[in-house]
């Protein structure tokens, strides 16, 4: 399945409240952990990102899911007047 097939499934899936959540994503921001699990399931493919830094000898780490190029074409067509 391509990516543009799984995102349709994924948007299919949700109820109105998650798309409301989905259509809230911004051009650029990251993912939430929940939509880009939720987006794995689905097949499509959400780069991350792990940011570590140092402080006072105690190293941290986190990881970011990157909002997917495929993802913000998508919600751009969504959100495009008909």
């Amino acid at each position: 399945m391509n990516q543009t097939a799984a995102l349709e499934q994924w948007w299919a899936s949700l109820e109105e409240d998650r798309r409301r959540e989905a259509l809230d994503i911004e051009p650029g921001d990251f993912l939430s952990e929940v939509v880009a699990l939720d987006l794995m399931l689905y097949g499509v493919h959400v780069p991350d990102v792990a940011v570590a830094w140092d402080v006072e000898g105690v190293l941290a780490r986190v990881t970011v899911h990157v909002q997917p190029a495929v993802l913000t074409e998508f919600l751009a067509g969504v959100r495009a007047p008909r």
